[in-house]
C-alpha cells in the first residue's frame, strides 16, 4: 500500500487540476452564452484586440459623419421647403397681379401683397433647431428684421433690413471641399424687397388701394412689377434646386457610409461574437470531462481514506 502512495498522490493532484481547469473553462462558456461574446475585456481577445480596437474606432468614426450627414439631410429638407415657399408667394402676387390687370380691378392687389410679404418674411427667417437658416453663421434672431410693408417703404439700408452674420455658415463633411450651407437672406431677397416697395408705394399713392378701372400708366407699371416677381421667383427656385442637389448628395453618402458601418460591424462580430454553436459543443465536452475527473477524484479520495481505516 504503501509503494502505491505516492503514485496515488500524483493521480490526486492531476485529478484536482483538471477539475479545477474544466471549471473554470465551463464559466467561461457560461459567461460566453450569456454575453453572446468571446471575453468581457479587450485583452481577454488577445492578438485581435488590435484589429477589434481599430475596427471599432472606425465603425465610430463612420457613425459620426452619418449622424451629421443625416441631420443635414434633414436640415436641407426644410430649407428647400422655405425657399419653395418664397418662390410660390412670388409667383401668386405676380398672378394675382395679372388677374387683376386682366379684370381692370385692382382692389385685390393690396391684400395680395400682404399675404406675399408675411409669407416671404416668415420663410426667410426659418430656423433649423432653433438656428437661423439663411443669417450665415450667426446662431440666433431672425436674418430679416422688416415686420410690415410700413417699415419696407422707409427702410432701403441693407444693415436696417437685415442682421446677418457676415460669413455663410460653412460644414466640412469630410468629403472634398467644404459647403456652404445656404446663402444669405441679403443675398436672395434685397432684389424681391425692391419690388415689393415699388408696389406698395404704388399702393400708398393711390391711397392705399388700386381701383377699378385701371389707367394705362398703373397697367404698365404692375405688368413690369409682375415681370419682376416671376425673376426673382426663378431665382429662388434655382436655389431651391442647389439645396435638392445637396440632399440627394448627403442622402447617398449617407447611404455609403451606413453600408461601410455594417461591414466593420461585421467585422467586428466575427473578432468579438461567441459560436454559440461552437460553445454548446464545447460545453457539452467539457461536462463530460468534469464528471471522469470528478469520478476520479472521488475514488481516489477514497483510496486515500482507507489506508488510515
Amino acid at each position: 500500500m504503501a509503494a502505491s502512495t505516492p503514485l496515488n498522490a500524483r493521480f490526486f493532484t492531476r485529478a484536482q487540476g483538471d477539475i479545477r481547469r474544466i471549471t473554470g473553462e465551463l464559466g467561461n462558456l457560461q459567461a460566453q452564452i450569456a454575453s453572446t461574446v468571446k471575453a468581457d475585456t479587450l485583452q481577454g481577445f488577445g492578438s485581435a484586440s488590435s484589429r477589434i480596437l481599430s475596427a471599432t474606432s472606425m465603425r465610430a468614426n463612420t457613425d459620426a459623419r452619418a449622424s451629421v450627414l443625416n441631420q443635414l439631410e434633414a436640415r436641407f429638407g426644410v430649407q428647400a421647403a422655405a425657399l419653395g415657399q418664397v418662390s410660390n408667394a412670388s409667383q401668386d402676387l405676380a398672378l394675382s397681379i395679372r388677374e387683376a390687370i386682366s379684370a381692370n380691378d385692382g382692389r385685390g392687389v393690396s391684400t395680395e401683397l400682404d399675404l406675399a410679404f408675411n409669407s416671404i418674411v416668415s420663410a426667410l427667417n426659418e430656423t433649423w433647431n432653433g438656428q437661423p437658416m439663411f443669417a450665415g453663421e450667426r446662431q440666433s434672431g431672425a436674418p430679416v428684421k422688416l415686420t410690415s410693408l410700413n417699415q419696407l417703404v422707409t427702410t432701403t439700408q441693407p444693415e436696417d433690413m437685415f442682421d446677418e452674420a457676415s460669413r455663410h455658415q460653412i460644414i466640412d463633411t469630410g468629403e472634398g471641399a467644404p459647403i456652404k450651407l445656404a446663402a444669405k437672406a441679403s443675398e436672395l431677397s434685397t432684389g424681391l424687397f425692391d419690388t415689393l416697395r415699388q408696389l406698395k408705394m404704388m399702393l400708398d399713392s393711390a391711397g392705399g388701394t388700386l381701383g377699378s378701372p385701371l389707367s394705362g400708366s398703373t397697367t404698365d407699371l404692375l405688368n413690369t412689377l409682375a415681370a419682376q416677381l416671376d425673376n426673382h421667383a426663378k431665382d429662388f427656385v434655382t436655389e431651391e434646386g442647389r439645396t435638392g442637389q445637396l440632399q440627394n448628395r448627403f442622402e447617398q453618402d449617407g447611404a455609403r457610409l451606413q453600408a461601410r458601418s455594417d461591414l466593420l460591424t461585421k467585422e467586428i462580430g466575427e473578432q468579438t461574437d461567441a459560436n454559440l454553436a461552437e460553445v454548446s459543443i464545447r460545453l457539452n465536452t467539457l461536462l463530460t470531462q468534469y464528471e471522469a475527473a470528478a469520478k476520479t477524484f472521488s475514488q481516489l479520495s477514497q483510496l486515500s481514506l482507507l489506508k488510515y481505516l
